[in-house]
Parts: C-alpha cells; structure tokens; sequence
C-alpha cells in the first residue's frame, strides 16, 4: 500500500530490458520518508514552543511594566494618578484635596469693608482622608490582581478607554447655620428706622431764616435672602469672591421739604412810615407791631387787634401822638397804631386768610391805597377792632416790625409764615374808584376853644380844612397762577368822605 499523504516520486520509466526482473526499492523509500517526517515534526514543535515562551515572556514583561504604579487613565479627585506609585498618588491627592478644602472662600463687603470672609470650614465641610486611601486603593487593583492574563487584560481595558475612569471623594453636607448667623447680624447692623424732619423752633429774633428744621433722616434695611442665594451659589459652583452687601433705604414719611411746605412765606406787606411822623408816633406803631411778632396761630383760630395789642395807654407803652380822625389831625394815645393794624391787613389779604372784622378810614390814609386800610380804635369805652382767622390747615406764624430803610427812613413789614399757597399761585390787590362824591358847597364853623389858630370873635376865621370831594372805591382781591389772573373777587366796597371847608372861630371879646 501506498502511505497517505506521501506522493511517489515521479521516476523516467526505463525501456524495457529484455525479461530481466526490476530491483524492489519501495519499503527502502517509506523508511526514509518516515524519518524525514519524524525530524521535521519534531523541529516545527520546538519553534511552536519557543515562539509561546517568548510571547508569554512579553506579556509577563508588559504586565510586570506596570506593576508597582496605577494603570492609564485613572483619576482620583480630578488628580491623573497614571504612572504614579502609591505613595506618590496618595501625596499628590491629599494635596489636591487640602487646597480645594483652604482655596474657596467668599467675603462679605460694603463699601471697602470686609465684614466677613467664608470658607469650606464656615460651612462644616470636610474630606475624609481616609477615603483617599480606600479610593486609591481600590482603583490600584486595577491590573495587580489575579492571572498574568487577567492583569495583561485589565491593562489593556484602561489603555483603550476614549473616557478616563474618575473617582471622587465625597464632602460632607453644608452646615448653613453660621452662614444664617452671620446674615442674621448683618440685618441687624443695617436696619435703621427713617426719622422724620421736624420743626425744632419758631426764632423770629432771626428775621431772614426764623425756622429751625431738623432735617430728615433716612433708615435702611438688608434683604439677606438673595445674599444667602449668591453665597450658597458661589459655594456650589466652587466660585471664590466677593458679595457685596446692597442695603435698601427706607424714606422717612416727612422730609424738611415737606416741613418747609407748612412754613412757607405765603403773605408779606410793606408799608412806608411818614417823612413827618413824629418819634413817639413811629414807636406807636412799632410798640403794636411787637404784639404780633412771634405770634403762632393754631389752625381755626380768631385774632382781634385789640385784644392782642391791648388798650392805648401809657402803662400798656403807648404815647401820645398825631392821629387822623374825621379828617383832621388830632392828639390821641397811640396815635399811628392803624398803620400797623392796616399793615398786617394786606398781609393777612396776600395770605389769603379770612378776614373777619374790618373797617376802613372815613379818609384817604398816606401809607396805602384807600380801601386797602383797617382803622382800629380803643379809647374811652369806643372800640374799632379789625381781626383775621386762620383758615388753613396747619399753624401760621407772624413777624412784625418797624425797620430803617434808609437814615431816617422806616417803613412798616409783616410776613405771615404758614402752609404754602399752591404752586404757582399768588393773591394781589386791586382798588378802583367807582364813584365821586361832590363836597359840600356850605362851609362848616366850629370855635377854636384851646385858641390855637384863632382868638377873638372879631378876627378873620382861619381854614383848618379844605372842601375836598369825596369817593367810592372797591377792592378786589386778585389771584394768580403762573402769571395768569384766574379770579377775582370783591372784597370790600369803602366810602372817602366828602368833606366842606372847615373854619375856626374865635371865642373871646376885645
């Protein structure tokens, strides 16, 4: 038989060779064939060997590179350990966790000051060191345990991962309660009640500013519920910084504007005193003035004139002086007093308060407009009053005076201090004559009792007074606002007398 596999060798054929017998080389031939087969099986299986001892020896080798330090891509607290042994790791992590621990802190400011400054530690959070080591120890399994193919297996798993394998170590939970504490105060220390502007005093020794306003004073408060929002924020995101504190004021319910609104100069009058007023008339005036300088009327009340200034007398500081009476000077007590009685009549007009009583001159007066006046009078049990009401809303006060215009020269002022007319608005005095009265033709005697300007029956009687028409006039208080006339009402309607001549006669015989 022939051996499977093996091929006979292609042999010529000889020619024939006369009958002689072939020589039987085939068993010589198998047994060769065999031995070539036996070394050559031998030979291909010590290469197979030695090829899978130096394979092994490679990944013996390969394994063994990495023994003793972390495998790639392997990360614990965001720190790469790869390569490192593990001390070096366990240095390297530590380290990375006590500055993440002392790197974040936020500080609580206004304005350039720092109140407070916050960190980990404020909020009660630590790392566990000891969970660094289990952590690093756990990841250094990786490709240390097990099979030399299981190791060359794990070894390559972490060398092909398109995403690094990450560990971390856990914090414990923020402890807001310092946090609170701390906003607590800040509350405290920013919350301030709004004061409100008062009126400390009424000074009229002080003619150009009588007032003293303490002024407002505004409080604040510290919302500290966004505080704590950005702050837990900051300390979530791991964002360092500062907050800065925005307290919220609080506005007083009264300002010194609003103050100043209730005594606001809403009336003035100015008056001019006489050339030929005497000294002791000019101190009638100034004497009555002085009683309604520093006046405080509360709202609703009533002022009469002769109750405040009193009787005209000496022991109540009156002298006597020229008075004007059925149009002629005569001596009185208080003689010149109507001037300070019609002075704070205009201003109590411009002021727009209620005029309650008044009465005007039977003649035409020389410091105002006849039908701007108020004549008073107080003597021997006859009285003339002139009074105003306080018809606002709050309190008014009067200053009063008799003051030098220049040498020798006074004029008479009244301002009137109380809630401010509305913007804009102002009040005037208009007066026109609607009427003339024609004196009478018949001149009037009367005898010259003191002999003043007349002695004896038989002289020549002397004019004491002129025939001077009369008239009627009519005041119209006027009000304005910005500049435009907007009404305009009737205030009093005043008769000047007529007068006839006047004459004095003498009462003695020669």
């Amino acid at each position: 038989m022939n051996n499977p596999g093996y091929q006979q060798p292609y042999m010529q054929q000889q020619p024939p060779t006369g009958g002689k017998k072939k020589l039987k080389l085939a068993p010589i031939l198998l047994l060769l064939a065999v031995a070539i087969g036996a070394v050559v099986l031998v030979s291909n299986n010590n290469n197979r060997i030695k090829a899978e001892q130096e394979a092994y020896q490679a990944l013996v080798d390969e394994v063994n590179a990495v023994q003793g330090v972390f495998l790639p891509n392997i990360y614990v607290d965001g720190i790469c350990v790869s390569g490192m042994a593990p001390q070096e790791a366990i240095d390297a992590v530590v380290a990375a966790v006590n500055e993440r621990q002392n790197s974040w802190s936020v500080s609580i400011t206004y304005q350039g000051h720092t109140f407070t400054t916050l960190d980990y530690a404020s909020f009660g959070i630590t790392t566990d060191i000891a969970e660094v080591y289990s952590l690093l120890q756990d990841a250094y399994q990786y490709g240390h345990t097990g099979t030399i193919e299981q190791m060359k297996q794990e070894l390559d798993y972490f060398r092909q991962l398109s995403t690094p394998y990450h560990v971390y170590t856990s914090q414990t939970s923020a402890n807001t309660s310092q946090l609170d504490d701390v906003l607590a105060q800040l509350k405290t220390y920013f919350t301030r009640e709004p004061v409100d502007a008062y009126l400390v005093y009424f000074y009229p020794q002080s003619w150009d500013d009588p007032f003293g306003v303490q002024p407002e004073v505004y409080g604040s408060t510290l919302d500290t519920v966004p505080v704590r929002e950005q702050i837990l924020s900051m300390l979530n995101n791991g964002i360092s910084g500062n907050v800065e504190l925005q307290p919220q004021a609080m506005a007083p319910k009264v300002t010194e504007a609003d103050v100043r609104k209730n005594i606001a100069l809403i009336g003035e009058a100015k008056t001019p005193v006489s050339e030929d007023s005497t000294t002791a008339r000019t101190d009638n005036i100034r004497v009555a003035l002085s009683r309604y300088h520093g006046l405080e009327i509360n709202p609703g009340e009533t002022v009469s004139f002769n109750k405040l200034v009193g009787p005209r007398t000496m022991e109540n500081g009156f002298q006597m002086a020229i008075e004007y009476a059925n149009g002629l000077n005569s001596w009185g007590w208080g003689g010149g007093v109507c001037q300070a009685s019609t002075t704070v009549y205009l201003a109590a007009l411009h002021a727009n308060l209620k005029i309650v009583n008044r009465t005007s001159h039977s003649d035409a007066v020389s410091y105002t407009e006849f039908g701007q006046d108020a004549t008073v009078y107080y003597s021997n049990g006859r009285k003339i009053d002139f009074s105003f009401k306080n018809n606002t809303t709050g309190k008014i006060y009067i200053m009063a005076r008799v003051e030098e215009v220049k040498r020798n020269r006074y004029q008479c002022v009244v301002k009137i201090y109380g809630p401010a007319l509305p913007d804009g608005v102002t009040y005037t005095l208009r007066t026109e004559t609607v009427e003339t009265l024609m004196a009478p033709l018949t001149a009037e005697y009367q005898e010259d009792t003191q002999h003043q300007y007349v002695t004896y029956k038989d002289q020549e009687p002397y004019l004491l007074r002129k025939a001077r028409d009369g008239y009627v006039n009519e005041t119209y208080l006027q009000k304005w606002e910005n500049g435009v006339l907007v009404s305009e009402e009737l205030i009093s309607r005043d008769t000047c007398k007529a007068r006839a001549a006047l004459y004095l006669t003498g009462t003695k015989s020669r």
